[in-house]
């Protein structure tokens, strides 16, 4: 009904509340990786960095992410 059909607002607000949370460079690799669906290969080539250190990050801020949404 109605309520799950405001589900997706609230998770978008969210998610741009929790991107807010991180450095300015995690957010924009996880907004790279999810919004703009870039591989990680690809925005390691955008930044400049190494596909291993973008996987690194993605994985600590999603631990992190999830740290905040459990308490």
């Amino acid at each position: 009904g109605e309520e799950h059909a405001s589900r997706p607002v609230e998770m978008r607000v969210l998610a741009r509340q929790l991107l807010d949370r991180l450095p300015v460079r995690e957010a924009e690799i996880l907004r790279l990786r999810f919004y703009d669906e870039l591989t990680q290969s690809q925005i390691a080539d955008r930044l400049g960095i190494s596909q291993m250190h973008v996987s690194r990050l993605i994985r600590r801020c999603l631990v992190d992410l999830r740290e905040v949404v459990d308490r």
